[in-house]
Parts: C-alpha cells; structure tokens; sequence
C-alpha cells in the first residue's frame, strides 16, 4: 500500500502522539473548587508550610502568558516546595526520584472555578521502602491540594507531616 508524504506525516505524528501517552496522567491528583483564586494559593502557601516544607519558587505561567499579549488568558501558577530532609531519604532510596523534586501544586482559573492539582509519585514499584515513602508523600501532597481546595480551615490535621516517614 502506498502512502503520500502528507500520510506518512500523519501516521507519524498519530504514532508520536499515541507513545507519548503513556498512562501518567492517572497520577495527577487535582479537585476543583468555587473559591477565590487568590485564598487558595493563600491556603496552598499555608499547608505547604505547616506540612514542614519550603517553597522553592513561584512560577506566574498565566501572567506570563498575558504579558505575551493574551489579555484574557486565565491566572495559572506553579508552586514548588521542598523538604531537603524529606528528599535525602527518597534519594537514598533511588537516586532518579530526583526528577519528582521540587515537588509542586498547580493552581489554575478553570472557567467558574479554581482547579488545585499536584503529580504523585509512583508507589507501585514493587521495592517495599520506596513504596512506604512514596506513598506518604502522596499522602501529603493530596492533603495539601485538599486544604487547598476546601472551603473549610478546620479540616487540617497536623498529625499528617511527611517528615515522620519510617
């Protein structure tokens, strides 16, 4: 069968496209809310620091887009935060999970709604350890993106603190 360029183009970028989708979008771990885009990076800065973590860097990605001449492009911006403590131990364990730091939590305008959302680690690698730490992070990080998102102040519970990883 013989195919013109432009279908071999195609074919190739559906190809390229399909291989990029590996599956790891089931990691993302994100809720929406009504509330004001502002109280909840308020709220993000605050459970990130009450979790015993320090935020690294900002990342203004919609003001960026904006100042790029999208005037009505929505507000999105990338908090990362590290536990230096934290991160030792994970790399102790495997030094590639250096690709999962800074850990971060995205918080977008999302039509009449705000999207707060974080990537998780992997916890299902079959090394026992790994796996234990892994899923405290996790544990950690949705609780951040929970308080967040939540219109109530009081759900916080600070017996959830990633430092007291086994």
């Amino acid at each position: 069968m013989w195919i013109n360029t432009y279908g071999k183009r195609m074919l190739f970028l559906a190809w390229l496209f399909l291989s990029a989708c590996d599956g790891t979008a089931s990691d993302l771990f994100e809720l929406q809310t009504p509330k004001p885009y502002d109280d909840v990076l308020q709220d993000v800065e605050f459970i990130i620091t009450e979790q015993n973590f320090r935020i690294t860097t900002r990342m203004h990605i919609g003001d960026a887009i904006k100042e790029r001449g999208k005037k009505d492009f929505p507000r999105n911006e990338v908090i990362l935060f590290c536990n230096l403590s934290l991160a030792e131990d994970m790399l102790r364990l495997n030094p590639s999970y250096i690709n999962y730091c800074p850990y971060k939590i995205a918080v977008a305008e999302t039509g009449a709604n705000v999207t707060v959302s974080t990537r998780l680690l992997p916890d299902q690698t079959g090394k026992k350890n790994l796996d234990a730490v892994a899923k405290k992070i996790n544990k950690t990080l949705k609780v951040m993106v929970e308080y967040g998102a939540s219109e109530d102040p009081f759900i916080f519970d600070n017996n959830n603190d990633a430092s007291e990883i086994p």
